[in-house]
């Protein structure tokens, strides 16, 4: 069998059922769907059943809750697919996408397929909607997918690589994609990127992006730490010092201030993400990464110089500005 989709299912009724169509409407018939109960305490057991009965394709594993990456680990240990796909399941996916991929992974035996994603603020668009943009495709060496965004969902693997490398999801931790998609790195010898949205990322206001957990946002160094220890471990993390450099500064500290510093003045957990970065990579301002992205970066060099408060100034103050004028301010 050439693919394996991955749905991962968690109280998800409103949006599992445009999920399903979406995975089931491919133009392509060599795959399965593996959808993984975890624990669901509304209505999308039943809607799954309900799936599985009308097509064969549909795999459905039940469990008592252990979270995304406890579900995906698995459908991983239970799929057929030599290429995995993982599709979230208040997200959906065109009707071509599998198609697609397959040329891709068939021309260039790829261990690794990125592709772009759609960011949807409405379920009004099709699930079956055909992609009409020209591709555009290039080879990837490991250190340029290092330094790309690690979510799962905007790729394709080769199965062998989770299971002959035995690397898992963690369970129950924030920023799981981080701690895993990095750790395929030393084993993938063919990767690509096509230039293709191939999937539809639903936004949705209690996500982890949209979360005020402050506590649950300080796991983004478990995450990290996760994925360094790793690459020692494995002997390569000289090799990769650089790109390992750029991803501490890019997601542990810049990216922890978009979530802290839109939330409120919390200096405490950036002041202790700066000293994790500092004491992990003291030259990390010289960093060839930061020093080439951070003057197009969104501001950028007030993290990375510490300004913490002209952020959260910015940031935080004026929306906070805008939605009182909007109470008093009379309305035209």
């Amino acid at each position: 069998m050439k693919f394996s989709i991955i749905v991962p299912v968690y109280n998800v009724e409103k949006f599992l059922a445009k999920c399903l169509d979406s995975v089931i409407n491919q133009d392509f018939d060599d795959y399965e769907i593996i959808a993984v109960n975890d624990g669901s305490s509304d209505s999308s057991a039943e809607i799954l059943d309900e799936y599985a009965k009308k097509n064969d394709k549909i795999k459905v594993i039940n469990q008592a809750n252990k979270g995304l990456g406890g579900a995906r680990n698995t459908a991983i240990e239970n799929a057929c697919g030599d290429i995995l796909v993982f599709v979230d399941s208040d997200d959906f996916i065109p009707s071509k996408m599998l198609s697609t991929l397959s040329v891709y992974f068939d021309k260039y035996e790829l261990d690794i397929l990125s592709f772009d994603l759609t960011a949807v603020y409405s379920m009004d668009i099709p699930a079956v909607e055909s992609m009409v943009s020209a591709d555009e495709f290039i080879l990837l060496n490991k250190k340029d997918f290092l330094i790309s965004e690690p979510t799962a969902c905007a790729k394709a693997y080769r199965r062998s690589l989770y299971i002959d490398n035995n690397i898992r999801f963690p369970e129950r931790l924030w920023y799981e994609d981080l701690a895993t998609v990095y750790r395929l790195v030393p084993f993938a010898d063919k990767i690509g990127y096509l230039k293709k949205p191939l999937y539809y990322y639903v936004q949705q206001p209690d996500s982890i992006t949209h979360s005020a957990n402050t506590t649950r946002m300080m796991e983004i160094v478990t995450a990290f730490n996760t994925v360094q220890s790793y690459f020692k471990e494995k002997g390569c993390f000289d090799e990769y010092y650089a790109e390992l450099e750029w991803l501490c500064v890019k997601h542990v500290l810049y990216y922890s201030a978009h979530r802290f510093l839109t939330k409120g003045y919390h200096y405490k957990q950036m002041n202790a993400l700066y000293k994790f970065v500092s004491s992990n990579y003291p030259d990390f301002k010289n960093n060839k990464y930061v020093l080439e992205y951070m003057p197009s970066t969104y501001c950028m060099d007030w993290i990375v110089n510490k300004q913490f408060f002209r952020f959260y100034a910015k940031e935080c103050l004026k929306v906070r500005l805008a939605k009182l004028l909007s109470k008093i301010l009379p309305k035209k």
